[in-house]
């Protein structure tokens, strides 16, 4: 699913009875099974989970759609703002007030079956290839934070998805997803899932995750309403049901059993 520069939905959340103190844009970008756009109506694994947990806080949230770095700008600017899903990164900490954690899986860099000559075994021989990624990603912030140079180590798209095609064409050796995104990422470039295969595992403790990012404006009592609606979710197990409609499966990997193929592959 691609995102037209343009593109613009809103979706309102409707529940039964709202909180009058306020009303809440959460603001999100074309980026399955997370949050994508689907009939007119912003939907995916972590867009359903906060629309349950503002019905259940009694906020009315309403979700629009726009390319990610206007949505974190918008979501900077609105006094009552919201973005997801959102990396938790120490460098955005300061700059919203957090709920969750939210759906989210590992991210890897992934290469072509058929290159054989693609051996990678830590960081520093990740230089020896090019990777793209979509610019202002989370990734970049990471690779940057490597010591990766742009246009050298790492190449940054403006288009979303425009690194995938790239890397279908050959003109990259790597590109960067995670379990849950993979299939979305390569479905509409003629590539089958089983002519992926995971080159490296990103491991960094500075990814903490996807969450709700609210504006730093917002009530906190209104942050911890949600908080507590997500904590419910997780609970009750309600999240499940969410997660089996977008993820291919859902069970649990036992730790010994993590491999980097169980890491990058599996929901």
């Amino acid at each position: 699913m691609r995102i037209r520069s343009l593109l613009f939905a809103i979706w309102t959340f409707s529940a039964s009875c709202f909180s009058s103190e306020t009303a809440l844009t959460i603001y999100t970008e074309e980026f399955p099974p997370y949050n994508f756009l689907q009939k007119g109506k912003v939907v995916g694994v972590n867009a359903d989970i906060v629309a349950m947990a503002c019905e259940m806080a009694k906020i009315k949230c309403t979700f629009a759609l726009f390319p990610w770095k206007r949505a974190m700008t918008l979501s900077l600017k609105d006094p009552k703002g919201g973005l997801v899903s959102t990396s938790r990164l120490p460098s955005r900490e300061l700059n919203y007030q957090w709920v969750g954690p939210l759906i989210s899986s590992p991210a890897c860099f992934y290469k072509l079956i058929e290159r054989d000559d693609i051996h990678i075994s830590n960081k520093e021989e990740l230089a020896n290839y090019t990777v793209g990624l979509h610019k202002g990603d989370v990734y970049e912030q990471i690779l940057r934070h490597w010591g990766f140079k742009e246009h050298i180590n790492f190449i940054p798209f403006s288009e979303k998805f425009a690194e995938i095609r790239a890397f279908t064409e050959g003109k990259l050796d790597l590109f960067i997803a995670s379990a849950n995104s993979l299939k979305f990422h390569i479905q509409n470039y003629r590539l089958r899932p089983e002519q992926v295969v995971p080159a490296y595992f990103i491991d960094d403790p500075r990814l903490g995750g996807n969450y709700l990012a609210l504006n730093k404006a917002i009530n906190p009592e209104v942050v911890q309403k949600l908080q507590n609606a997500v904590d419910k979710i997780y609970a009750k197990a309600e999240h499940i049901p969410i997660k089996q409609l977008y993820l291919d499966t859902t069970e649990q990997i036992l730790e010994q059993d993590l491999t980097l193929e169980t890491r990058c592959l599996h929901q």
